[in-house]
Formats: C-alpha cells, sequence, structure tokens
C-alpha cells in the first residue's frame, strides 16, 4: 500500500469504481467514501477512503473475486486467500506492529477489506532513498518487528512473506508488518511444504521442499530467516544472497553463503553483526 494521488489515477476509476458501487454493497458505501488510487495488483485495488461516520482516513483494500475477468479457480483462491489474510489479521491486529484491520465487508464478487493508513509507504522505498538506515535506526525497526514476529508466532502462525515491500511506514518511527494473504496457522508439529514467499528471502528450509522429496518441511523459523535478510539489508543497502542468476541466488541461500563486504560494513559494529549472524 504506497501513496500516490495524481488526478489522473482518480479520474481513470470512474469505470472500475461504477463497477464496484453495481456490487450493491450498501454495507461499505454507506460507511465510507472512495478516494484516490494508492496501488494495483493484479486482481485488487487500494484506495483511499473517508469513514463518513467519524471523518478518518483509511485504506480499502478491494479485491475482485467475480468470473468477470478471471477463472472460477483464480476467482476461488483470492477469495480463500482474503478471507484467510482477514481471519488471521483478527487474531494479531492488537499488536501495534501489525497491520491494523479496521473493517471488512463481503460481497459475490467484491471484498473490502479495511486498513489503518500508511502514509509513509514501503520500508523498501525508504531504504531506496536512503540507501541505508543507520544502526540506531535498525536497531529501532528491528525491535518491532521481532516483537511482531514473536507475538505471531506465540499463536503458531507463519507469515512466509517477510520482505520490505511488506513492512509499511506510519511515521518516521512506527512501522508494521502487513500482506498476510501467504500467511497461515500451524497445528502443532506441524510442517509444511509449499512454496510460498520472495526469492530473495526464502529460507534453506523452503528451498530443500521443491528440491528433495524426503524433506521434512518447514515452520515457523523461515520468519526468523527473513528477519536476518531484513536487518543486513537495512544495514549494507544490498540484499546478502542477491545475484542476477536465481539459481545461482537459490545455491547461495542454500549454502548460507554471504559475506560482510569492507566499506559498507567497516562502520557496522560487531553486536550487529553477530545479532545478523544468529537470525540467518
Amino acid at each position: 500500500m504506497t501513496l500516490g494521488d495524481s488526478d489522473d489515477e482518480l479520474n481513470g476509476t470512474d469505470a472500475e469504481e461504477k463497477s464496484f458501487e453495481s456490487d450493491h454493497d450498501s454495507g461499505f458505501y454507506s460507511a465510507y467514501e472512495l478516494k484516490e488510487v494508492l496501488g494495483r495488483g493484479l486482481a485488487s485495488t487500494v484506495r483511499r477512503c473517508v469513514e463518513k461516520g467519524s471523518g478518518k482516513t483509511f485504506a480499502a483494500k478491494i479485491v475482485d473475486v467475480s468470473t468477470e475477468r478471471q477463472s472460477e479457480k483464480e476467482a476461488e483462491r483470492l477469495l480463500q486467500e482474503t478471507l484467510s489474510e482477514v481471519k488471521l489479521l483478527k487474531l494479531l491486529s492488537a499488536h501495534p506492529s501489525i497491520i491494523t484491520l479496521h473493517d471488512f465487508h463481503q460481497t459475490p464478487t467484491f471484498l473490502f477489506a479495511v486498513f489503518e493508513m500508511a502514509p509513509k509507504g514501503e520500508l523498501f522505498e525508504v531504504l531506496n532513498k536512503s540507501v541505508t538506515v543507520g544502526e540506531k535506526k535498525c536497531r529501532r525497526y528491528m525491535k518491532q518487528l521481532f516483537d511482531a514476529v514473536d507475538f505471531m508466532h506465540d499463536r503458531n502462525i507463519v507469515h512466509r512473506d517477510l520482505k520490505l515491500e511488506n513492512i509499511l511506514c506510519i511515521d518516521d518511527e512506527r512501522i508494521v508488518i502487513s500482506d498476510f494473504g501467504f500467511a497461515t496457522e500451524l497445528f502443532p508439529g506441524q510442517r509444511l511444504r509449499e512454496l510460498f514467499g520472495t526469492p530473495g528471502y526464502l529460507a534453506p528450509e523452503t528451498l530443500r521442499c521443491q528440491m528433495f522429496e524426503g524433506s521434512e518441511g518447514y515452520g515457523l523459523e523461515v520468519d526468523d530467516w527473513a528477519l536476518g535478510v531484513i536487518m543486513y539489508t537495512l544495514l549494507a543497502g544490498y540484499a546478502p544472497f542477491y545475484h542476477r542468476r536465481q539459481l545461482m541466488m537459490m545455491r547461495y541461500i542454500q549454502e548460507g553463503k554471504y559475506e560482510f563486504r569492507r566499506g559498507e560494513w567497516d562502520q557496522i559494529s560487531e553486536d550487529a553483526m553477530d545479532l545478523k549472524n544468529l537470525t540467518t
């Protein structure tokens, strides 16, 4: 969810809004007024909205689950994925470092998930502007992330797609984990085998599931690995396992092959590098 309030974006959504309103969702449209587009996905749109009763501003993620522009199978997948995300966020939104789900409306063709606004955008964008964030700010960010992930794991919920793009900045100090579409709740002793996540953040356990039939699977620990990748990237300004050839990147991850290059890491304390080692 990122800000983008150009007039072109607002004017370009007239047909889209008519499509939403034709869904006869009296609940959502009686409670909220839609504003400009903040972001788009393949089957979803995020728009700023104003709650009529309070005047407060939120971000509405509108998911198309109709079969008009997609297959029945894809529509069902999106429906179940979004309903699962909403269910998990109802369990997790109490934590200050997890995105707050304010409201939810469902119709036969659209789902409306209303979230708190993140005016500062993605942490990925912040890093792009500054290259690195510095050790002091990195410490503040990582404390929030560790606390939030501990909160999830205490409830046996694994995110499976922690990355800079899925961390939103509410202001200059507070960040929140978002996008729980790949998250799932584990049963006691359960191990997962499905391939979910983003290549540069995947844990070795996840990759082994795809390479070896007898692999024992993975669990909550894959989020801890991703936190290590995030921390490394915040401090260095580049990812630990990047390679332009994805196969080589996967090999680096499997081998845990990364380095602290001279220059970028000369000013980083030994304590920070030790913590980074612990998380990977």
